[in-house]
């Protein structure tokens, strides 16, 4: 009975990580850049990252922690892979303290395609590890 209990914790908690990943890549990534100038929208997104991909990289962690704990080991171990990939888009895309290089610019316009789908990329790993977990693997 526990195990089929923390089964199910471990897939409401990479479904929660799903939503949140869906949400910021196809909805808030996107309209921020239509709607708002690059500046602004490039901040908005890159602090939505840095406050947001911490609890995307928790989610999944506690995803990976219920689905070891309720035997599946191969859906825990992507769960915390999955982790590790949000910890890795929120340190590539966070804010910079970087100055200008020299000689050159900042590219501003591919940062909306590279935060939805360095983010993007998630979904498919959350998504096997939900089905390593149902199945108990």
């Amino acid at each position: 009975m526990f195990q089929i209990y923390l089964q199910q914790s471990a897939t409401v908690f990479a479904a929660a990580g799903l939503g949140w990943i869906a949400l910021f890549s196809f909805v808030v990534a996107p309209v921020a850049f239509k709607s708002w100038d690059v500046g602004r929208a490039d901040r908005l997104v890159r602090n939505v990252i840095k406050s947001g991909h911490g609890i995307l990289a928790f989610l999944a962690l506690l995803s990976g922690v219920a689905a070891l704990f309720s035997g599946a080991v191969g859906g825990a171990v992507v769960a915390a892979m999955a982790a590790i990939f949000a910890l890795c888009c929120q340190w590539a895309l966070a804010p910079r303290t970087d100055e200008k290089p020299i000689m050159g610019r900042k590219v501003m316009k591919t940062a909306r395609v590279v935060a939805s789908a360095l983010t993007a990329l998630i979904m498919p790993v959350l998504l096997a590890s939900i089905v390593l977990t149902q199945m108990g693997i």
